[in-house]
């Protein structure tokens, strides 16, 4: 079977998805700091934020960056990633041991433990978690590269940090399921999966499975034989990991490593009407619309589509808006006052696109709650505003860009 080197394209609608996932590069400070302003408490951004000031030997300035990213993923239970954000401060600057405890303590007790990875980061003492974090190793990988082949040498566990990879399983087994009238489908692993067939650990063994990246991923990795050392100086690492490992899936042509249950939600589609005073003295007001996709209580990022139908009017930011969003839904609309802070132009397969991002003035009690609502339904409230979405609003705007 063949797997899509792409994401979904309702995706691609997410502009902040877009900057994370490096589909749309943002290779300045300054313009970082705008999105930022929208996202104040967004984790991914804040380390791709950090990412760029180390790129930009802006060193103190990433220090600060790496250990708020930390601290915004611990507290959204991302503790893999709290750990790799720790890994890329201290490699500026070393650590002292109280700020090491500190983080430990910070780790074991607002980490999250819900699920089986979480504790293994989480559980871990001191001395053990500072073994393992000096032994990790950085990956990064493109769609389309191969980490791992059927009867390579495991030689290595990798920890997901961001990004998809497809894992699909060998011929033998592709056929003994076939006769068996199971259908083996690939499996998408992400942030927070493991894979690497390294059990035992005093046994060479070898890859059951082949991997490949589906987006731009990051890793972290550990060689077998390091591991091994350390599993001997620290019997319950080897039991942590054990606990999410189950060798007997492998005879039912299943995963070894529990994979993360995860819901795929990319952000709700939202249209939007951006209500502007016009440039040109006693013109009225200017009005454009567009999609919104990255809501959030400070604000908002959209994409106006073709920038030809803005002619010489263009340059948005600093203007002060009214924004009027469909809520699909009996109360349906909010009129959010707010300033441009973030403007960018991005090439696309359809034309050059005009993307923005508003930071919306203090909003009051009732256009909070129902903002809330709106952005924290269940997955079965999401999936019929996709289904309205698809077959009401989406066909209006793209007639609306038309004419």
């Amino acid at each position: 079977m063949k797997i899509s080197m792409c994401l979904p394209d309702d995706h691609q609608y997410s502009i902040m998805q877009r900057v994370i996932d490096g589909t749309l590069a943002v290779d300045s400070i300054e313009e970082f700091n705008e999105i930022l302003e929208i996202y104040p408490q967004d984790a991914l951004l804040y380390r791709k934020y950090a990412d760029l000031l180390l790129e930009k030997s802006q060193l103190n300035e990433a220090l600060i960056a790496f250990d708020k990213a930390a601290h915004l993923f611990i507290d959204r239970g991302m503790n893999l990633q709290a750990i790799v954000a720790k890994i890329l401060q201290w490699s500026i600057e070393k650590p002292t041991h109280e700020q090491g405890l500190q983080f430990h303590k910070l780790l074991s007790k607002e980490g999250g433990q819900q699920t089986p990875l979480q504790r293994f980061w989480a559980n871990m003492s001191y001395p053990e978690l500072v073994t393992i974090m000096l032994r990790l190793v950085r990956i990064r990988l493109f769609a389309g590269d191969k980490i791992s082949c059927v009867d390579d040498p495991a030689n290595e566990i990798y920890f997901v940090v961001s990004g998809t990879l497809a894992e699909t399983l060998s011929e033998d087994c592709k056929v003994e399921a076939s006769k068996a009238g199971v259908d083996v489908e690939p499996k998408l692993i992400g942030p927070n999966d493991i894979f690497g067939n390294i059990f035992p650990l005093d046994r060479p063994t070898s890859s059951y499975t082949n991997i490949v990246a589906v987006t731009e991923v990051e890793l972290v990795k550990i060689a077998k034989p390091v591991l091994s050392s350390a599993c001997k100086k620290h019997p319950s690492i080897e039991r942590l990991l054990h606990d999410i490992y189950k060798p007997e899936n492998v005879d039912k042509c299943d995963r070894a490593w529990q994979t993360v249950r995860r819901s795929t939600r990319f952000g709700l589609p939202t249209k939007v009407e951006i209500i502007s005073q016009a440039h040109i003295p006693n013109s009225g007001n200017q009005r454009h619309t567009g999609i919104a996709v990255d809501l959030s209580l400070g604000g908002m990022c959209v994409d106006l589509g073709p920038i030809e139908s803005f002619a010489d009017q263009a340059n948005l930011k600093g203007q002060t808006v009214r924004s009027i969003l469909d809520l699909l839904n009996e109360v349906a609309i909010l009129d959010l006052p707010g300033k441009i802070v973030w403007q960018r132009e991005q090439n696309t397969e359809k034309g050059t696109y005009l993307l923005i991002g508003i930071c919306f003035e203090p909003l009051n009690v009732t256009d909070r709650d129902l903002l809330i609502e709106y952005c924290s339904g269940n997955v079965g409230e999401q999936n019929l505003l996709w289904s309205l979405w698809d077959t009401m609003v989406k066909p209006e705007i793209q007639t609306e860009g038309n004419t």
